[in-house]
């Protein structure tokens, strides 16, 4: 029998309430340079269980841990750098980071060309973006003919489709997630954990086409509707939500599917967006309450797979920090 990797060990004695033992585990793994130690150790360090949270150690510890070969510890050091978790944001430090990933894994490799392929700024925002056609002015819908290229959108696809389970909602008066009464789809949310550096470009470009800050977005929330599947007339505010929904951007991962149109019905009218095109609309109105003529649905899927990716904008800087892995 194959002896079990010091994952597996560490979550065995976690299993059965032996944090403490399971910490002195991973930190004397760690000690010796052990990659997979030092990137459990970092998770633990972000989620704050069984240690502390700090998100500074944490980035810290995903740097070495790419240092030592552990190939999604450099990845998301990567990313902790670019966001500014647990230090200042430096687009170019992340950058270069990823150069050296790069040289030797196939998947830092591929951020690398999409990210090339991009014009961006120093920071990596981008340099210029499509224009917006208005499509309504009361509720202010616009749409965006091709925010995303076609091999952005297959990345954005292919990074979430192991991550998919049955769509949840945020519950009003817990505020956990809980199973969605009215969207029958398949979702994940790319948080600090789970996104990469060309998804926080991505991210940095819906913040610039809808006139916010990359702050004020929720993780990207990526679904893929099935036959049958849709989502049902809703309002994307939150109830009694302090900080709320302002915005949302949803853009077509892909397209060649039957049905599946977001309609709007307070103008009669429903968005069959072509793969990288994006909608985007107000939720609330110049005062910042809820502007009820912004309900839409997304209309069942008739044929084929709907792929989308939503980022929800808040009126404030949002934490995802509360947010476990998918």
């Amino acid at each position: 029998m194959a002896t079990p990797s010091i994952i597996d060990q560490g979550q065995a004695l976690l299993d059965t309430g032996q944090a403490d033992a399971a910490v002195r585990l991973m930190m004397t793994a760690a000690a010796r340079g052990e990659g997979d130690a030092l990137y459990q150790i970092a998770l633990w360090r972000v989620y704050g269980q069984p240690l502390p949270r700090d998100f500074a150690m944490a980035r810290e510890l995903f740097g070495r841990a790419g240092a030592a070969g552990h190939k999604a510890g450099a990845l998301t050091h990567a990313v902790f750098v670019a966001i500014g978790a647990g230090a200042a944001p430096d687009w170019t430090a992340a950058m270069a980071i990823l150069d050296v990933a790069s040289k030797d894994d196939p998947v830092a490799q591929r951020q690398h060309e999409l990210l090339s392929a991009m014009t961006l700024t120093a920071d990596g925002a981008p340099v210029a973006i499509p224009a917006i056609e208005t499509l309504s002015t009361s509720p202010r819908i616009g749409v965006v003919r091709g925010l995303f290229t076609p091999d952005e959108c297959a990345h954005v696809a292919t990074l979430s489709s192991p991550l998919l389970t049955p769509s949840v909602v945020v519950d009003p008066h817990t505020h956990r997630q809980v199973p969605h009464p009215i969207r029958t789809s398949d979702g994940t949310v790319l948080g600090p954990i789970q996104q990469d550096l060309v998804i926080e470009a991505l991210n940095r470009r819906i913040a610039a086409v809808s006139g916010t800050r990359v702050e004020q977005g929720e993780p990207l929330a990526v679904l893929r509707y099935t036959p049958g599947q849709q989502y049902r007339l809703h309002h994307d505010c939150l109830p009694g939500e302090p900080n709320q929904r302002v915005m949302t951007v949803i853009v077509y991962l892909n397209d060649g599917y039957g049905g599946g149109g977001t309609e709007f019905p307070a103008i009669g009218q429903a968005v069959q967006g072509r793969t990288g095109d994006a909608v985007v609309f107000a939720n609330t109105l110049a005062d910042g309450t809820v502007d009820q003529s912004s309900q839409h649905a997304g209309q069942a899927v008739t044929r084929g797979q709907k792929w989308i990716c939503t980022r929800w904008i808040r009126a404030r800087d949002f934490d995802p920090w509360g947010m476990r892995p998918a």
